[in-house]
């Protein structure tokens, strides 16, 4: 069943985690607009649908539940298709031969993994899946699947990160907690600011500057460019030293 449809709305933090992996999605397949299979029409899956609708990818959304995908073609601009993930004809008819991307959202691993693993002889270019119980992972990754695990739990770690470092906009952890990039506003208290980049010898601190916003305007960082109060900087670092980078940019 295929049902067109409006623009929705729906937010929370969550939004964010999928946002960078559909991003990322974008640029494993070097794809400006994408045909995505959103498998599991719950809350993140909701999300997804909303995030990939607004930013003009064609989508799909697979669920059991009639209702449910009633629902979401209610609100956006997609199509619904009411069925068993698991079953090939299924994604077939959900248009995997033509898909970019496929996202398996459903709490249940195992439909999750056999979803994945039909799309993968579907030939779907890039996998996605959500994994609710970290041991299984592994098993997602073996068959090529990009995997999010506990998006509960991440959502929770983000929050905490923020709590414990306020000064520190957005974050994103690297290598399984051995890095992290972070956004972080200059204060005037801060033994950076009008300083340039070749003074503060940020490598030898196991930091780089990657990006800074100023004045709504993104600059890509040199060696002569100098640091000012109100800098957004983004910045690379080694979990090892994210407190001592951290005080650089607050005092």
């Amino acid at each position: 069943m295929r049902v067109p449809v409006q623009h929705g709305v729906l937010g929370q933090h969550i939004d964010l985690f999928l946002s960078r992996n559909l991003t990322f999605i974008s640029f494993l397949i070097h794809a400006t607009v994408m045909y995505i299979i959103v498998v599991g029409a719950g809350r993140i899956g909701e999300s997804l649908v909303k995030i990939a609708a607004e930013r003009g990818h064609n989508t799909v959304i697979v669920d059991k539940d009639e209702d449910r995908c009633s629902e979401i073609t209610e609100k956006y601009d997609i199509m619904a298709i009411c069925g068993d993930s698991t079953i090939r004809s299924i994604l077939e008819d959900a248009g995997a031969r033509r898909a970019d991307a496929l996202a398996a959202t459903t709490k249940d691993d195992a439909v999750n993994l056999l979803t994945v693993l039909v799309g993968k002889e579907l030939k779907i270019q890039s996998l996605v899946s959500l994994v609710s119980q970290p041991e299984h992972a592994l098993m997602f990754r073996r068959i090529g699947a990009n995997v999010m695990e506990n998006p509960a739990s991440a959502v929770a770690e983000y929050l905490y990160r923020i709590l414990q470092r306020p000064s520190i906009r957005d974050f994103m952890s690297i290598g399984g907690g051995e890095a992290e990039i972070f956004e972080i506003v200059v204060t005037d208290k801060a033994s950076v600011v009008d300083k340039t980049l070749d003074s503060l010898r940020l490598a030898q601190k196991d930091a780089l500057i990657v990006a800074i916003t100023r004045d709504d305007e993104i600059i890509i960082p040199r060696g002569d460019t100098i640091i000012m109060e109100g800098d957004r900087v983004t910045v690379f670092v080694l979990a090892k030293k994210i407190e001592e980078t951290t005080k650089l940019f607050t005092g």
